[in-house]
């Protein structure tokens, strides 16, 4: 085993923790996003989330006297960050899930690992991609149709466009975690108060060109869960993303993916009374499990060419 092994495994415990923590705050904002909807329209409520999430980095950047980088290039590469984690998914699949159960929209955009896969077998190569990476993405996604539900499935095939606009979203998260891998010299929290800067300032000039946001008029209930959302789910969850992708590369990092889907099925359980069922535990462990495998010391050995 190398040093760097080593090094890996000593750490993986509390990645995997960090990695969790995003799973559970992404997962947290399915039902924050559905309050949000009650008064706020879906570009507007984005808008105020992000900037939201943005004060909130920016202060822990003044905080920490933290150095954000000020070259346009790098902006310029924040920018395509900022479309390919926030701007762009979050508008289709707003548009998507029009047409698209909820359930069966959790288990399309779950597929980012497997997007991470292709993409870096086929281009980019960053990483080797060993049995024990593939299996665990098996295991992974397996576990997040049985927390879902394999009646979600059903779904397939009806409402194609809906369908393939959500995929479309899930290729712009997993293209996400592969790009910011450029940003691993970058201090996380400047990575993150740049990126969701660029995405706050785009989602509101869409908001501004596609909905009338100077004439809502929101209820308190939307307004606290679009802040919990900002400051927890884009603010907090995607400093620790950013630490991440340093951490435990691409595919490992775009394993969240699982977490967030069968999370957020979980958390609707306990905060919204439903039931929790035998398959929605054994589904949530397989998640865990295959989350695991794809990120264990020497999992990515052997099978892919660098």
């Amino acid at each position: 085993m190398t040093v760097e092994t080593s090094e890996r495994a000593i750490r993986l415990p509390v990645e995997l923790f960090f990695l969790a923590a995003v799973g559970l705050l992404w997962g947290a904002q399915f039902g924050l996003t559905k309050i949000q909807l009650e008064t706020l329209p879906p570009v507007t409520g984005v808008a105020i989330r992000l900037t939201i999430a943005a004060v909130f980095i920016w202060a822990i950047v003044i905080a920490q006297g933290v150095r954000v980088p000020t070259a346009p290039r790098i902006w310029r590469d924040f920018t395509i960050q900022g479309v390919l984690t926030s701007a762009g998914p979050s508008v289709l699949i707003a548009w998507g899930q029009q047409y698209v159960d909820s359930a069966l929209a959790a288990i399309l955009n779950s597929t980012s690992p497997i997007v991470v896969t292709i993409i870096t077998l086929l281009y980019t190569r960053q990483e080797s991609i060993g049995p024990k990476r593939f299996l665990g993405l098996a295991i992974g996604l397996g576990g997040v149709v049985t927390v879902i539900g394999f009646g979600a499935l059903e779904g397939l095939d009806r409402g194609f466009a809906g369908q393939l606009v959500i995929m479309s979203a899930t290729l712009g998260y997993a293209s996400a975690t592969l790009f910011g891998r450029r940003f691993t010299t970058i201090s996380p929290v400047a990575a993150a108060a740049a990126t969701v800067t660029c995405s706050a300032i785009l989602m509101t000039i869409l908001a501004f060109i596609a909905e009338r946001p100077l004439l809502i008029d929101p209820s308190a209930r939307s307004m606290m869960a679009t802040a919990a959302s900002g400051i927890l789910c884009n603010g907090l969850g995607v400093t620790i993303y950013f630490r991440l992708i340093r951490t435990l590369g691409s595919l490992g990092t775009s394993t969240v993916s699982f977490l967030k889907a069968a999370f957020g099925v979980v958390i609707g359980c306990f905060l919204l009374g439903e039931p929790f069922t035998a398959s929605i535990a054994i589904g949530l462990t397989a998640v865990l499990i295959g989350v695991a495998a794809v990120n264990e010391p020497g999992a990515s050995r052997g099978t892919a060419r660098v």
